[in-house]
Formats: C-alpha cells, sequence, structure tokens
C-alpha cells in the first residue's frame, strides 16, 4: 500500500461528547482520504496556537479547515494563517479548504466572505458547473452536509466557480490546478452531523433544524468528494 503525507492547518478543533464520540479533525480527514490502496498520513499544525509550516513544501499537500471562528470578525491569529495561504499560493502548492478554510483561502485571495441571514444547513446537492480532470468518478450533483453562517460572495482572483445552488451559490472553486476549495464538510457523516446539529440546536430556528435533520436521511456523496480530494492531490502539475 502507498502513503502520502498531507498538513492539516487546524483552525478549531471538535470537543466535547463529540470529540468522544467521533474523534478530532485528524482522525476524520485521515478515515475520510485513506483509500484501500493508499494510507493518508496527516500532520496537524494548530494555527489557533500558533504552529505554522516553516515551509510550504513540508507536506504533499495542505488541507485548511473548519472553525466556529468568522472571517467576518477577524482574530489575531488569522492573518498568520492568511500568510502562510499567500505562500502556498505563490509556490503553487496543492491546496484544499474546506468551510472556513474555503472562506479563508477566498478571502486571503481577493474574494469576498459575508455573513448570511440564516445558517446554511443540511446535506445539499452542489450543482457542478465545471468539471475538472481530478472530479472522478463524476457526478453531477453531490449530496453533503452543510454548516455555516458565512460565505463566500465573491470569488478570489483568479479563482473559477465550480460548483454551488440557491443556499450558497459558491459552494466550491478552484485557482489554477493547486487550490480546490468547498463550502460543505465531506469528513462529517451524516450521524456526526446530526449530533452537531442536536449541540448547537439553540442556533438555529426549529423549522431549519427539522428540514437539516430531515435531509440526512439520504445517503451522503463525502466519499465521491474524498475521491475527488484524492484525485486533485495526484493530478500531475508542470
Amino acid at each position: 500500500m502507498s502513503s502520502k503525507t498531507f498538513g492539516l492547518l487546524l483552525n478549531d478543533e471538535i470537543d466535547g461528547s463529540l470529540y468522544k464520540n467521533y474523534g478530532g479533525y485528524q482522525k476524520k480527514f485521515s478515515n475520510l482520504l485513506t483509500a484501500d490502496e493508499e494510507a493518508v498520513r496527516i500532520s496537524v499544525y494548530d494555527v489557533m496556537k500558533g504552529q505554522l509550516p516553516k515551509d510550504p513544501f513540508e507536506q504533499q499537500g495542505w488541507l485548511v479547515g473548519g472553525s466556529r471562528s468568522s472571517i467576518t470578525a477577524l482574530e489575531p491569529w488569522m492573518f498568520d494563517l492568511f500568510d502562510f495561504l499567500r505562500e502556498l499560493d505563490i509556490n503553487k502548492v496543492p491546496t484544499v479548504g474546506i468551510c472556513f478554510g474555503h472562506q479563508a483561502l477566498a478571502h486571503t485571495l481577493g474574494g469576498e466572505v459575508k455573513r448570511r441571514d440564516v445558517w446554511g444547513l443540511g446535506a445539499q446537492p452542489i450543482n457542478i458547473h465545471c468539471v475538472k480532470p481530478w472530479m472522478i468518478p463524476q457526478l453531477s450533483s453531490p449530496i453533503i452536509s452543510f454548516c455555516h453562517e458565512d460565505e463566500v460572495t465573491k470569488l478570489p482572483e483568479g479563482g473559477k466557480l465550480v460548483g454551488g445552488n440557491e443556499s450558497c451559490e459558491i459552494a466550491m472553486f478552484t485557482k489554477g490546478d493547486h487550490i480546490f476549495s468547498m463550502q460543505p464538510h465531506p469528513e462529517f457523516s451524516n450521524e456526526f452531523t446530526r449530533d452537531l446539529y442536536c449541540e448547537w440546536s439553540h442556533l438555529f430556528d426549529d423549522s431549519s433544524l427539522e428540514t437539516a435533520n430531515n435531509s440526512l436521511e439520504s445517503p451522503s456523496d463525502r466519499l465521491i468528494i474524498a475521491a475527488w480530494i484524492r484525485e486533485f492531490f495526484s493530478y500531475p502539475r508542470a
């Protein structure tokens, strides 16, 4: 079995009963990206504690994780993250952004992030507008779990819209062949997402929460997205 090493820029951590029952982001991304023919080793850099890579080439690729913090309310630790994301972009190092990571990439590279009127919740289909060669197997409307209060409202400079829906127009974008970024959480199983919604239920109105929970009755396509991420990291680059 071959193996790959990726760096996870950890911008928050799962805690409490959710961590006890499901583990943290390192475990989630390892489980998501490990396939029968390829193991994945993920090194964690706790950005909120000032732990940042010294070199953008320390890892074969980078994951920029989620956070309960907001790009619309900047915190001091974020500026070092933004500096490193610029280095990844300048050096064209393969990078995948998830939720807050998606927003951080957009913000850093000249896009725009705004607070939503209501939370984006539930397992939602993403309409794929631009099929990339590493999107194997192809799927026109993958269904993935969302949980976000902010969203990207303007693509970064050089960004290309890949997919979206009525609730989240910029749900996926790319830049060049080195950045793939998305608002939903492929690392979240439906079971985890349901428990997360339960724990955060005080943040949501009852109708939105019921609709979101009902959407989780359908199977997720998160393993398709996992395959896309693996192919993206493996895709030949000049």
